[in-house]
């Protein structure tokens, strides 16, 4: 009995590690909120009752292994992890159709300004210009560019290439606890995109974004799957992550 206590007081500290909180008022619950064996909570601060699913029978559900995605590649050795994303996918064949008219269309305007003295209407368009010199970059960086999140013998690292981008990232391995992902909606008037980041909660519950921008929820998921896998983390909730 003694044992038994002790690993579920154990597992519930793991718990608390990722930050639970009330459903009703967003207050962060305590160790004493939680009953594991029912599965439920009961904040002190507004003393709302609510489930929590993810726990069933005093233990965390485990969820699915995500298969390997398309467009990457894991290679396991003894002196670490290594996990490769490409960033080719449908969205830059769009990006290069647009990236080619958008720059034709400036070409056409750039030349018509220049040839005849229309120098406002030349200035107006270094802006649109700029875009497009944007766009070109962004599309070679999607033909061209992989991300590579290495485990090694002391850190936890993320680098992108060869055209340099942000996002490289180097955590020390010893302060990692658990990974997570979370879904980011960007909204415009044209429409709105879906993309995925991969965070690691870290000692004293701070929080390290170390992959973003992925665009696939099962390639985000992978990658915490397998760092936990290697790492020997347990998979447990937190508040706000994508794929529970």
């Amino acid at each position: 009995m003694r044992l038994a206590g002790e690993t579920a007081a154990a597992r519930l500290r793991q718990i608390m590690l990722v930050e639970l909180k009330c459903n009703n008022c967003g207050s962060q619950l305590k160790p004493e909120d939680i009953s594991p064996q029912l599965s439920a909570a009961r904040c002190h601060h507004c003393n709302a009752l609510f489930a929590l699913p993810h726990l069933a029978g005093g233990r965390t559900i485990a969820r699915p292994d995500v298969a390997l995605p398309r467009g990457m590649k894991i290679e396991e050795r003894m002196d670490g992890l290594t996990i490769t994303r490409r960033w080719l996918d449908a969205t830059a064949w769009f990006l290069l159709i647009f990236a080619v008219f958008w720059n034709g269309f400036m070409i056409v305007w750039s030349v018509i300004s220049l040839s005849q003295g229309i120098w406002a209407m030349s200035l107006f368009g270094l802006l649109h210009t700029g875009v497009g010199l944007f766009l070109i970059y962004l599309v070679l960086a999607m033909f061209l560019n992989s991300t590579t999140v290495k485990v090694t013998y002391d850190a936890v690292e993320t680098r992108s290439g060869p055209l340099p981008w942000k996002g490289n990232k180097t955590i020390p391995k010893h302060e990692v606890e658990q990974f997570y992902c979370t879904e980011k909606v960007q909204r415009t008037k044209n429409g709105s995109s879906v993309t995925y980041d991969v965070h690691a909660v870290l000692k004293g519950n701070r929080r390290e974004k170390l992959a973003q921008g992925i665009r696939h929820h099962d390639q985000a998921l992978f990658i915490e799957q397998q760092l936990e896998r290697h790492l020997g983390l347990q998979d447990v909730p937190v508040a706000g992550e994508h794929g529970r």
